[in-house]
């Protein structure tokens, strides 16, 4: 009998009760309907620019191939906040990624979210009933610091659409956690906490993945840091920038994708250098995509439309 105690206690981490209790439930998501984004141009800064570093010409960036459509569809995005930004070139190699990753591949196919709590592909008249279907699950490490976690080891992340923060996970909760977010039963408890900021921008800063999006990356951050702050209105709500890891699409360096709406749309963008991200921030609360730097659109929906999807004018 003790043997069979300490194993079920090993399932526990500190932060979680070793009574039985009911399932852990995530919190519901307040959903409204958004409103329709607008395509339009970028003006950037004035050639040459002096005020913004250049980047250089021998990354060697496409610029040939059309952005629109190469984001592949997806439902959920797991943001670890690991405080660094020196991560290995496969975060799926090692810690937190790394049982995350190796469980959403395992139960492949098992877990599926409602249609209302996942994101959807917007603004593209290609996109299929699968699309719509799609539950996969991104996983990337980011440079922001874990504010809540106090298990040893353990880290903060963010959840999104949910626009949440669950706290001290480690690689031995992330299965008890998959089920909490896809509303399986879960006997684990987690701590949530809602996310401070209504738009959070995701810059793929990956060095040891890619030297492209090592150098254009920081570059990003700051100039997006710049403008947000000379952009920011206490109506407008904050806006945090963070570096994370591979995005796809290193050939289209700079990348980023927007979460706006406290998360419930995501604008990914391409090709972005430091002179576009003034534009970015001040079109990004105007409810304004940049038409020549979108790659993709996607947003969370109440429910299906019977029409297909609404094109922007590209």
């Amino acid at each position: 009998m003790k043997w069979l105690n300490n194993c079920i206690n090993s399932l526990y981490s500190s932060s979680c009760t070793n009574e039985l209790m009911k399932p852990s439930v995530l919190p519901p998501m307040d959903i409204k309907e958004l409103s329709p984004v607008v395509a339009t141009d970028c003006k950037g800064c004035i050639a040459p620019c002096a005020q913004h570093p250049v980047v250089p010409n021998d990354l060697n960036i496409d610029q040939s191939i059309p952005l629109h459509n190469t984001v592949p569809p997806y439902a959920l995005h797991l943001i670890i906040m690991t405080g660094k930004s020196d991560w290995p070139s496969h975060i799926e190699d090692e810690g937190l990624a790394h049982a995350l990753i190796h469980s959403i591949r395992k139960r492949k196919n098992l877990d599926q979210r409602p249609f209302e709590n996942r994101y959807h592909p917007a603004y593209f008249g290609n996109t299929t009933e699968e699309d719509s279907k799609n539950q996969r699950v991104i996983v990337t490490n980011s440079s922001l610091p874990s504010r809540y976690s106090t298990s040893s080891n353990a880290k903060d992340i963010i959840l999104l659409p949910d626009s949440i923060i669950i706290a001290n996970i480690t690689p031995k909760r992330v299965d008890a956690l998959l089920d909490y977010i896809f509303g399986k039963p879960c006997f684990q408890a987690f701590s949530t906490y809602p996310c401070q900021f209504s738009t959070l921008i995701l810059v793929c800063g990956h060095g040891n993945k890619d030297r492209r999006c090592g150098t254009v990356g920081p570059m990003l951050q700051n100039a997006l840091q710049q403008a947000s702050l000379q952009a920011m209105t206490e109506e407008e709500g904050t806006t945090q920038v963070a570096l994370v890891s591979h995005l796809g699409g290193h050939a289209f360096a700079g990348n980023l994708v927007v979460y706006t709406h406290n998360g419930h749309r995501a604008i990914w963008y391409g090709r972005v250098t430091p002179c576009y991200c003034k534009d970015i921030i001040e079109n990004t609360n105007d409810n304004k995509v940049i038409e020549d730097l979108v790659r993709g659109i996607f947003e969370v929906k109440s429910k299906p439309t019977l029409t297909c999807q609404i094109q922007l004018e590209w």
